[in-house]
């Protein structure tokens, strides 16, 4: 990866601006995360057959978290992606077919991004304005074809890596020993292990006093998110100041 992270949001014009239609899971956040300890949970690769049983246990704690589709599985799973939009869950694009966007011809990655975006949209009704490139792998190619897409790049700072270690007491330590406020957590919703680790973060990341909110509900206190921007982790109380995951 490239670029330095920034004390504040890049002051510098976004490539694209943003689209005026209001993102699915942008609702106002519950509270001010510059100054409230927040988190965001995020599932990438659904949906699939164990989305279902996230959804469930988020609805149960009355929590929202944020989902980015692989284009084709929405188009499959529609009841499932108009469920996450029901309930206030934000719904970004994690291409068609899931590449390492980094290996692969310009056009190819405009194809991913674009493909995926307007399979979701016939699902939801809206345009997603977020991304997550597949492995967390992003260049300056891959910057300016999100931004010419109107996505702002999102990555995370907590990786329990539950696509590699299939053990859901491992993933429940692993999240609750790394995160922190502003936290961005990376799950998957397409294996076994991950859906029954959901109940137990929500009630101990709750009972630590973090507020579980949206990726973009995570900045919107604080500039929101702009295309072709990167963001690993949100606004972070500390000391009155306020540091933000945005890479220029």
């Amino acid at each position: 990866m490239t670029g330095t992270v920034l004390a504040a949001v890049a002051s510098t014009a976004p490539l694209q601006a943003a689209s005026a239609t209001p993102a699915v899971g942008t609702r106002p956040p519950p509270v001010d995360c510059r100054v409230t300890p927040c988190v965001a949970l995020s599932f990438d690769d659904g949906p699939s057959g164990y989305t279902p049983a996230v959804l469930g246990a988020l609805e149960r704690q009355h929590a929202v978290a944020t989902f980015f589709l692989i284009g084709p599985h929405a188009l499959h799973l529609r009841a499932d992606v108009l469920r996450e939009g029901r309930d206030g869950d934000a719904i970004g694009d994690h291409t068609v077919t899931h590449p390492h966007l980094t290996l692969v011809p310009p056009a190819r990655v405009r194809y991913e991004l674009e493909t995926a975006a307007r399979q979701i949209a016939s699902v939801t009704g809206h345009r997603p304005t977020i991304f997550r490139p597949p492995f967390g792998a992003w260049n300056a190619k891959v910057r300016a074809a999100a931004a010419a897409a109107g996505l702002a790049v999102v990555t995370w700072n907590v990786d329990p890596r539950d696509w590699q270690h299939h053990d859901t007491r491992l993933i429940e330590r692993r999240v609750l020993a790394r995160v922190r406020p502003g936290g961005i957590v990376v799950l998957h919703d397409r294996y076994v292990t991950t859906p029954p680790a959901v109940p137990y973060l929500l009630h101990a990341l709750t009972a630590r006093g973090y507020a579980l909110v949206t990726v973009p509900q995570l900045f919107a206190t604080s500039g929101g998110m702009r295309p072709g921007v990167v963001y690993r982790h949100g606004p972070t109380p500390e000391n009155g100041r306020v540091e933000h995951g945005a890479v220029s």
